[in-house]
């Protein structure tokens, strides 16, 4: 007798190849996960409250530099010649600022949440009113990609529309860490030190920054004495007995702890700019290598500034599909980053000793290979 063949899809699966079987069916269905960010824990502050560190001159000059680079990238439909382009990109053009620096929040914050409202235009397409981030707080992304709102005064939570209506960004989201990964949480303890490091070192100037008088009695009661000293810090005048003696004192090694209190500021700035530009921008080469630093420096840059635009692009993909779907429009898709293709000099050069050899390179190469258009090249 055979013997009966074994699945062995089903064997290794029990057959649920469409579900999730590692869940905890607890805080799948109900309760609010908890933030699992050691950062955050240690600390004992919420998630939100991280937008403290953008008060800080450092942090908040850095994190500009990043929004500035990514506000300034150019945007184009695809397809552009449609008439349906143009108005997607008149109503890119008008919120592109909102909804990209929105997104761009998730790298800050870890996720990043915002609806928008639409209107019916004069034109009699459906297009967008506003456009605006809500309090991260209100919202729970769920590890399976829901959206869950936790509304105020004991209603009931809900989960919301991800299609149309809200659209979530997280950065570096994981099963385990649904609410994804906070820059500003790495921050958080060199934002910590900078701060106290400057109350520590404002006593330090308020107690030793200033001379003291040092009055020694003879004849002069020693509270007349005391009164005459401060009197001659307000007005720098003391007149005291011919017997009496004041002597100004002053700290022992101030230079010493100046460098100190500089090499550790220092530091700080240099560390909070490594962490969010990806590199220190400082300048001293030594007269050695300005021109190779400088490169270096441009292609850190470039590489945030593409991973920036990888973060926020399926943000603005997804508000142009909304606009297609309640129109009716064909999809168009939304590209971030130059427009033109810059020249690759060595290539060209190849090219170049390529055909000087005899190879025939096909019109599709050079469309290609260069960001040509149909007709641009003409037939041989």
């Amino acid at each position: 007798m055979a013997k009966p063949k074994k699945d062995k899809a089903k064997a290794l699966s029990y057959g649920n190849l469409y579900t999730q079987e590692a869940v905890t069916q607890f805080l799948y269905n109900f309760g609010r996960q908890p933030d699992i960010d050691e950062v955050l824990r240690k600390a004992g502050i919420a998630r939100h409250r991280l937008k403290i560190l953008l008060d800080d001159d450092e942090v908040a000059q850095a994190v500009e530099t990043r929004i500035d680079a990514l506000l300034a990238t150019p945007f184009r439909i695809e397809p552009s010649d449609t008439p349906e382009a143009e108005l997607l990109r008149q109503e890119l053009n008008e919120w592109f600022c909102e909804i990209a620096g929105g997104a761009l929040n998730a790298l800050l914050f870890g996720y990043s949440v915002q609806e928008v409202v639409y209107e019916q235009k004069q034109s009699g397409h459906m297009g967008v009113q506003w456009v605006g981030e809500k309090p991260m707080q209100w919202f729970e992304p769920k590890n399976d990609g829901r959206l869950i709102y936790r509304q105020d005064g004991g209603g009931a939570d809900r989960e919301v529309d991800q299609f149309l209506k809200f659209f979530l960004t997280r950065r570096k989201a994981t099963f385990e860490q649904p609410y994804g990964k906070a820059l500003l949480a790495t921050l958080y303890w060199l934002f910590f030190f900078k701060q106290n490091g400057f109350k520590f070192w404002a006593k330090f100037l308020e107690r030793f920054g200033t001379p003291i008088l040092l009055g020694k009695c003879k004849d002069t009661e020693t509270d007349d004495m005391s009164q005459a000293l401060l009197n001659a810090h307000a007005q720098s005048v003391l007149s005291i007995d011919i017997d009496d003696d004041v002597q100004v004192l002053s700290t022992q090694g101030s230079g010493s702890a100046n460098g100190a209190f500089e090499t550790f500021n220092e530091t700080l700035v240099q560390q909070i700019q490594k962490v969010v530009l990806g590199q220190t921008l400082t300048s001293g080469t030594d007269g050695k290598g300005s021109y190779a630093l400088g490169q270096v420096h441009e292609n850190v840059r470039g590489d945030k500034l593409k991973s920036d635009i990888r973060l926020v692009t399926p943000t603005l993909q997804a508000v142009v599909d909304a606009l297609c779907v309640l129109n009716d429009w064909k999809p168009h898709k939304v590209l971030l980053g130059e427009i033109t293709k810059p020249l690759n000099k060595e290539q060209a050069e190849r090219d170049a000793h390529l055909k000087n050899a005899g190879a025939n390179l096909s019109n599709l190469y050079f469309i290609r290979e260069y960001n040509l258009q149909d007709g641009d090249l003409k037939p041989a």
